[in-house]
């Protein structure tokens, strides 16, 4: 059973330091107790949007312009802190920075720096789905059953009320669940970007040469079929990676009500960043909310794309060739 923490090979700029990590979970493990009384079995009355993707496809500025375009309940980089205890974290961030909010449309390999900017709020998803190894990812099918949704629905649905409006999350664990998810909250948008794989994968290959020492030490997201490519070198791994993981994503799509799902393209989010919203605001109108719109959407953002002559974008194009 493999731990999904990589840290030791991680270059020290993205090495987790041990006492930080151990401090915030002493400190949200306190406030859990304090937290759990607070929940309380409200309707879902605003949709919930997830966002969706494989790595380096767009996910997080998706996510960063969903934030900034509607008047919509999101995590930021404070509140984040009590992923155990996320109802602390919303009034404690309420105290410190009022109604501020702040999208940089900026990051760095997923990881924004304002406080007030919206943060993936991993740790949370991971608590309450259960994904700590990478058997527990690959497994995420036969042990949907032993997930306590009903909590996590009464977690959720409290966020929503202590917000009186809808939310996004950039929600990667969740994604192993989007039947059940639906089926739980039921106002729920999964918005699904889609990016042409050969950028993906350079863009995938340059993320472990920064973050990693050994560029065959797996990075991100975990397809269900990891145990058939982990032992491959690293140009294996990443074609597979983006190959099974778009794979999945479709054919989830395929089993969900049109009005629960939403693609995108990252060409699309760099060129018309608006029409992606008016197509999620018609997708909230289906589940009977109007999101209001409440901050800026630019008219568009940078497209980054690669030499389509490189070596590397041959050596992928093989690899995807043979999949």
């Amino acid at each position: 059973m493999e731990n999904i923490s990589f840290n030791r090979y991680r270059k020290d700029h993205y090495k987790k330091d041990a006492k930080e990590e151990n401090f915030l979970e002493g400190f949200n493990n306190y406030l859990l107790k304090k937290e759990e009384k607070e929940y309380k079995d409200y309707p879902v009355e605003y949709p919930f949007i997830f966002v969706i993707g494989a790595p380096r496809s767009g996910t997080t500025l998706l996510t960063q312009l969903i934030a900034s375009a509607f008047d919509i309940g999101y995590i930021n980089n404070l509140a984040a802190r009590f992923y155990l205890a996320p109802l602390h974290g919303l009034r404690f961030s309420r105290s410190v920075l009022g109604e501020k909010r702040e999208t940089a449309f900026q990051s760095d390999y997923a990881r924004t720096h304002n406080l007030a900017d919206i943060h993936e709020f991993g740790y949370f998803w991971k608590y309450w789905l259960n994904k700590y190894t990478v058997d527990d990812i690959v497994q995420s099918s036969s042990n949907e059953k032993d997930l306590n949704w009903t909590a996590l629905k009464n977690v959720l649905a409290t966020l929503q009320n202590e917000n009186n409006k809808p939310f996004i999350f950039k929600n990667i664990y969740g994604a192993y669940h989007m039947q059940k998810m639906v089926s739980v909250l039921k106002k729920v948008i999964w918005v699904y970007i889609e990016r042409d794989k050969l950028d993906t994968a350079i863009s995938i290959l340059n993320a472990r040469k920064k973050y990693n020492t050994d560029l065959n030490v797996w990075w991100s997201y975990y397809p269900l079929e990891y145990y058939d490519i982990k032992d491959m070198d690293y140009t294996w791994q990443i074609a597979g990676q983006i190959y099974y993981l778009q794979r999945y994503y479709m054919s989830e799509f395929e089993k969900l009500p049109e009005k629960n799902c939403l693609k995108v393209s990252y060409e699309e989010l760099c060129y018309s960043p608006q029409a992606i919203i008016k197509k999620i605001r018609k997708k909230s109108i289906a589940h009977g909310f109007d999101i209001p719109i409440g901050g800026q959407i630019p008219n568009s953002f940078p497209i980054k794309t690669y030499d389509d002559f490189s070596e590397e974008k041959r050596i992928f194009s093989n690899r995807f060739d043979q999949f």
